[in-house]
């Protein structure tokens, strides 16, 4: 059963986890991290988008780049995605 958290709650959620593995809450810019996973998600697949937050962070963690223009890569290459594949359903 899946549970859908208040966004209020998200925020408790990050400080749990961020606390788990040893990372500063401060450094998680949610809004950023969310919009990758949104236009991902609407413009490749569903399935996608934990897929490339994932990579998102795997790419940040190797010291390749900041997370806006990062996530500005990602989103720039869902939309070519969607351009590319007319006939994608996401």
């Amino acid at each position: 059963m899946a549970v859908h958290l208040p966004p209020e709650a998200l925020n408790e959620w990050l400080e749990a986890a961020t606390a788990e593995l040893g990372l500063d809450a401060a450094e998680i810019d949610i809004a950023t991290v969310l919009d990758v996973a949104k236009h991902v998600a609407h413009e490749v697949a569903r399935p996608a988008a934990p897929l490339s937050t994932f990579l998102l962070g795997v790419a940040l963690g190797s010291a390749k780049g900041d997370l806006s223009s990062l996530a500005k890569q990602l989103v720039s290459r869902a939309h070519q995605w969607s351009d590319d594949h007319p006939d994608n359903e996401a």
